[in-house]
């Protein structure tokens, strides 16, 4: 019997350690990928934007902990983009400022969202998360005098310069420096996941999602965490959404209101496993840049038909996602 525990211990550690080597590695990739692609601007372009989808999912991915599906966060993506945007072009602020603003201003639309949706569940929740993106949609698309309407916003101030001392570097015209803000932006996004996963606030989540009636009968505030969860999502998707106005410089309620940014991070979180740390994050670094080096050369038209297909195998192989299914495996994240 001790020769197939110490065995089986073994085989555990090895597991963790290809699992921990395995992320290094990836980790690496990254932080090396400019000087790997020789600074390919396109290159480049399509793993700043897979990595704001990464953050994108991370922060959906909050709320999806507690068994919850919204299909209502572009409201949030949207409210970030159109107030850091407005702020920077009206009142000539920062946007290192104004990204913040964007992220508080999408928090009391969170605030708004919650109350209206707190005793809603299941597919009611999503549904009501879905019909309350009308509401900041039309106010922005009718609002000519101050958000220009249909037309959009263009000319936005990109990222300023970045000064540390006597270092100083040009965010807004090297799309290498956006890359590398980007991901230090879904680095530190990930470490504020996996805290918050790790915590009581992420101990209670899995106990609403698991069974909520149990979970309410032993003291957990059902209502109030559900109601965290979704401001904390909220605030971080605002932030997500202001980084995405400075970094294209053009909004328009079309484009950040749309059905993209408010099903993008929930097929994302599926196919990576809804309730891991990483999976989410993995899932948009893998599948974004394969539609867009593939796919869409193949088919300009219809080159998303990938994330639905990905989906359906996802749900009938994969339920738990790719790297959930792997963790259970390997025992890691």
């Amino acid at each position: 019997m001790n020769f197939f525990a110490t065995n089986n211990t073994e085989f555990t550690t090895k597991k963790l350690q290809f699992g921990s080597s395995s992320l290094l590695i990836f980790c690496f990739a990254l932080i090396l990928l400019p000087v790997l692609v020789r600074y390919n601007d396109y290159v480049l372009q399509v793993f700043t934007h897979a990595l704001l989808l990464a953050t994108l999912a991370l922060a959906w991915n909050i709320l999806g902990l507690s068994g919850s599906v919204s299909l209502g966060h572009a409201a949030f993506f949207g409210a970030g983009a159109y107030s850091s945007a407005l702020l920077c072009l009206e009142a000539g602020l920062s946007p290192w400022i104004t990204i913040l603003f964007g992220g508080f201003i999408s928090v009391g639309l969170g605030l708004v969202m919650g109350l209206i949706c707190r005793r809603l569940r299941g597919a009611y929740f999503a549904l009501a998360t879905l019909a309350f993106v009308q509401i900041p949609w039309v106010i922005t698309d009718n609002w000519d005098g101050l958000t220009r309407g249909s037309l959009g916003l263009v000319g936005l101030p990109g990222l300023p310069v970045l000064r540390l001392g006597s270092w100083h570097i040009n965010i807004g015209s090297s799309i290498t420096a956006s890359y590398y803000l980007m991901l230090v932006y879904a680095l530190v996004l990930l470490c504020v996941v996996g805290f918050l996963f790790n915590s009581n606030l992420g101990l209670g989540l899995q106990a609403i999602r698991e069974e909520e009636v149990a979970a309410e009968a032993v003291g957990i505030r059902v209502d109030s965490l559900r109601l965290l969860a979704l401001l904390l999502s909220a605030f971080f998707t605002g932030i997500t959404g202001a980084c995405y106005a400075h970094l294209v410089r053009y909004i328009e309620p079309d484009l950040v209101y749309g059905i993209h940014f408010s099903a993008i991070p929930m097929i994302l979180a599926i196919c990576g496993g809804r309730f891991t740390i990483l999976g989410p994050a993995l899932a948009a670094l893998i599948l974004y840049p394969v539609d867009q080096f593939i796919f869409h050369p193949l088919l300009p038209a219809g080159h998303e038909f990938l994330y639905g297909i990905v989906l359906i195998l996802t749900v009938l192989f994969l339920p738990a996602g790719f790297w959930g299914t792997l963790g259970r495996k390997l025992r890691f994240l």
